[in-house]
């Protein structure tokens, strides 16, 4: 099997933990799905949904994938070896070995922790609800309550969209409640928002200052990365899910 191409971050690598932020490379999908489909429900064959995290459970070298069915909201999941698949949260915690958690994206950001020290690490799914509602603070605390120090957590940012393929209505703006992260659109009562500057700075006002943004703009690298948005701007009926995953081991 040829291991599909992933972006890992420097301060990540740690002893005991793997982790991957996957792209839209390596799978066995095709068409708009092409090639790493994980996003079950969009119209791909579901046979090869599970099959491409199959695929990225092997080249984690990791047998069992936990993932969510995520609502955009601030709720955590604390997993372990029981925990079944598809519970309506938007971020998960574990302190048990040899489950990989799974995040998926086609824009919003996903977020990946761990506290190398206490052996914690926790995943995000940061689209702009879950952000301004909370979600890094709440996952945070769920670490906390498995043994974690905030102190001692790194935090990797991973592809997701960039500020300025990212227009938002006046919603958006006033429930961030932060003007730092957003620049006026064309369009009236419409912004530009950063998403990924505002999730880390949301990281940093919660004690973790081992963080870091990979940068990866899910809109632009259009052979790299499924895009949600992209999909819309180019009217196709739907679009893949890419993963970003973590697990101890």
């Amino acid at each position: 099997m040829v291991t599909p191409p992933y972006q890992i971050a420097d301060n990540l690598k740690h002893k005991g933990i793997i982790h991957g932020f996957f792209g839209s490379e390596g799978g066995v999908s095709s068409g708009i799905f092409k090639s790493l489909n994980c996003g079950l429900h969009k119209g791909d064959e579901e046979a090869k949904v599970m099959q491409n995290r199959d695929i990225i459970c092997k080249a984690m070298g990791i047998e069992r994938m936990v993932t969510l069915r995520q609502v955009h909201k601030n709720e955590v999941l604390i997993v372990n070896q029981d925990t079944p698949n598809g519970f309506e949260k938007d971020a998960m915690v574990t302190a048990s070995k040899g489950l990989l958690l799974a995040i998926q994206t086609a824009d919003c950001a996903p977020i990946l922790l761990h506290d190398p020290e206490n052996a914690v690490i926790g995943a995000i799914h940061a689209g702009w609800r879950s952000a301004v509602s909370d979600i890094v603070e709440n996952t945070i605390e769920n670490m906390e309550s498995l043994g974690a120090k905030r102190g001692n957590i790194h935090a990797a940012i991973g592809p997701c969209i960039q500020q300025q393929n990212y227009e938002v209505g006046p919603e958006v703006y006033e429930e961030a409640n932060d003007a730092l992260f957003f620049t006026k659109a064309k369009r009236p009562d419409h912004y530009f928002f950063n998403l990924p500057g505002y999730v880390h700075n949301h990281l940093k006002k919660s004690g973790i200052h081992k963080s870091l943004d990979l940068s990866l703009d899910t809109y632009t690298l259009k052979n790299q990365y499924f895009s949600c948005r992209r999909a819309f701007h180019e009217q196709n009926n739907g679009f893949g899910i890419q993963l970003s995953v973590i697990a101890i081991f």
